[in-house]
């Protein structure tokens, strides 16, 4: 899938979902919303792909949220609404992948772009990168990134964030736990991959099944979540892969994953 909304280019069981509206900030459109949900959609489901790498093109920005130029000042409300409905798609097509998504955060990630680098299993930025939810500097609320952002950093920095509408930089951003790491311009692009490529050698099933596994017990109590783990665990020792780990351990050689 190639277009000026969305790119999707794979490689040796990576693929890199690229944002690509570089001219407007990869902001986002009705229309590129749409090919971001086919994307993710594709990517979940094909066989020969173990992580996804979400990042934005060009050198300025990650994604700077809603395309407001693309948006008409007379929308209705059924027509704002269906608006906002797309990018709730959007980050519940990216919670739903089934493989692991690493956010290479390469600049501006603001409002609604802010809600899809949060909404990654695991981000890196740039240490140019510049994080913020500006939405209250003109009189919203970033109503649709604040389940991500509440359940990634709690209640307290996101509502600094929320309430000041300040960026911050990269560093700022893995304080407050908005980030994993940040890498130099230099080093940026090597360092997300060799993070991809690792996790990419990994038991397809078991990144699929735990990374499913995590998100079902945040709202468990402790020991709903440890019995709904125990069962997972049952499951995942009765496939091929898990077995095939066993013998490839024993036998001291790399294992050979096959995905069931």
């Amino acid at each position: 899938m190639t277009g000026e909304g969305i790119i999707i280019e794979k490689r040796n069981g990576v693929a890199t979902l690229l944002l690509n509206r570089p001219k407007v900030h990869n902001a986002l459109s009705g229309e590129m919303m749409e090919k971001f949900i086919q994307a993710c959609e594709e990517l979940s489901n094909d066989p020969e792909i173990i992580v996804v790498v979400l990042k934005g093109a060009g050198e300025k920005s990650f994604c700077s949220g809603a395309d407001l130029g693309g948006m008409s000042d007379n929308n209705s409300v059924i027509e704002f609404k269906g608006h906002v409905t797309k990018y709730r798609d959007c980050l519940l097509a990216l919670r739903k992948m089934k493989k692991p998504v690493i956010g290479a955060i390469n600049g501006y990630a603001l409002a609604g772009g802010l809600g899809l680098a949060v909404s990654c299993d695991l981000a890196y930025a740039k240490e140019s990168a510049q994080f913020g939810a500006p939405e209250i500097n003109v009189g919203l609320w970033g109503m649709m990134i604040s389940s991500s952002l509440v359940n990634s950093i709690g209640s307290k920095k996101t509502f600094e964030l929320m309430y000041t509408g300040d960026r911050i930089n990269a560093e700022k951003a893995k304080e407050m736990g908005l980030v994993n790491d940040v890498f130099s311009a230099e080093e940026f692009e090597e360092k997300i991959y060799e993070i991809a490529e690792k996790l990419s050698a990994k038991n397809p099933v078991a990144l699929n099944q735990g990374r499913e596994s995590l998100y079902m017990i945040q709202n468990m109590d402790y020991e709903s979540s440890l019995t709904y783990l125990r069962d997972q665990v049952v499951v995942l020792s009765r496939t091929e892969d898990y077995n095939e780990g066993m013998i490839a351990f024993k036998e001291k050689r790399e294992p050979v994953w096959t995905g069931r």
